[in-house]
């Protein structure tokens, strides 16, 4: 489904149960608001399914860094949300091996640091994280590796024109549609309604979409 489509069913539920009808603006926050409780849902399942990772694949992001003396790596994405891995890599006999870093809360790192069980070297590092979207690695030195994190889904925005002063038509070229691949977009949509008090089941969304997929099949062969 396209905004178009996800709006209309959106305002279907909203005036069916209340009465009324969102704007496009409050419509674009709310459907914000469902992808994001999504994702909250979504995210501290990720390394327990293979479905839950492809579904969150889209947001995905990898960061190369190489970093100073002090041994900072800052992810420069403001769209960061979360941490999957970090690692180094070096050559060694015309070959690359990766490492990878082992995060530390700070009531350990000095007892990891002085560990001789387990020492830290610059071969295998541990890190901090000292801010958001900010780590740092020990021992402090210059790395060479990459940061795997999760960025925050795009906001959907509802591209339209006004015709006559009062009728909306929606244009999908200046539209931002949801990222999520199609298998989401349901839940997505139950959680927005759910978070105005509205409870509906997936198959309401199932029966909406089959009916315009079809209605989009017919217009497109009429033409």
């Amino acid at each position: 489904m396209n905004l178009n489509d996800i709006f209309n069913f959106l305002n279907f539920y909203i005036n069916k149960f209340t009465g009324s009808w969102y704007t496009i603006e409050e419509l674009e926050d709310l459907l914000d608001f469902g992808q994001m409780a999504l994702y909250s849902d979504l995210k501290p399942k990720y390394a327990t399914s293979q479905l839950i990772k492809d579904a969150l694949s889209p947001f995905r992001e990898t960061y190369n860094f190489t970093t100073q003396i002090s041994g900072y790596v800052i992810v420069p994405d403001s769209t960061y949300l979360d941490l999957l891995d970090i690692q180094i890599y070096f050559q060694v006999s015309n070959r690359t091996v990766y490492y990878p870093v082992d995060l530390v809360n700070e009531d350990t790192r000095a007892q990891r640091l002085n560990s001789q069980i387990d020492p830290v070297t610059i071969t295998s590092p541990i890190g901090e994280q000292t801010a958001p979207r900010t780590f740092r690695l020990y021992p402090i030195g210059v790395y060479n590796g990459n940061v795997t994190y999760l960025r925050r889904p795009i906001k959907p925005v509802f591209g339209y024109s006004v015709i006559s002063g009062r009728i909306i038509v929606y244009d999908p070229n200046t539209s931002t549609q949801l990222e999520w691949r199609e298998t989401e977009i349901p839940s997505i949509i139950i959680k927005a309604l759910s978070s105005i008090g509205i409870n509906i089941g997936s198959q309401e969304v199932m029966q909406w979409s089959e009916i315009k997929s079809q209605q989009n099949y017919l217009n497109t062969n009429r033409q």
